[in-house]
């Protein structure tokens, strides 16, 4: 992350940048697990955090905290038709992602590990998921691409 574009062009667009400015990419992820398999019916969405500007090897270390768990969506019982359980997850993932608006926009003041005080801005700069998570995501139809125009079938 540190060597893309995308970092660049985004601190560049902000257009008043204070000395000291920067930008906190925010890493998110998701995949349905299991909760329990003594009766093997009951998973949920974990959602978990990062930030790019820690490096790959302090993120994934299981000591560094670098990987913070900030939700658990519940999975919807079978009955609820996939649409219902669409909105239920954006709806879910809204209020979970709530607190990141206000950072966004104006900013906080976070001390950096050299003792500075600097402005931060997160940006959400990826989401990690698999398949299925990326269909809850993009309102996408499982088993179609957005892309292609050929029947599955």
């Amino acid at each position: 992350m540190w060597t893309a574009d995308w970092w660049w062009k985004t601190q560049a667009s902000f257009p008043l940048l204070e000395n000291g400015s920067t930008v906190v990419p925010v890493i998110l992820g998701s995949d349905k697990t299991m909760l329990s398999t003594l009766s093997g019916d009951k998973s949920a969405w974990p959602v978990y955090h990062s930030i790019a500007n820690v490096s790959k090897a302090k993120r994934r270390s299981v000591k560094s905290n670098g990987l913070i768990l900030i939700g658990l969506l519940p999975r919807c019982p079978n009955g609820p038709k996939t649409h219902t359980i669409k909105i239920a997850y954006q709806e879910s993932m809204a209020t979970i992602l709530r607190p990141l608006e206000e950072p966004a926009k104006s900013g906080i003041k976070v001390v950096c590990a050299a003792g500075r005080t600097r402005h931060t801005y997160s940006r959400i700069a990826s989401f990690l998921a698999d398949y299925p998570e990326q269909c809850n995501i993009t309102w996408v139809k499982y088993g179609w691409s957005p892309r292609c125009e050929i029947d599955p079938d």
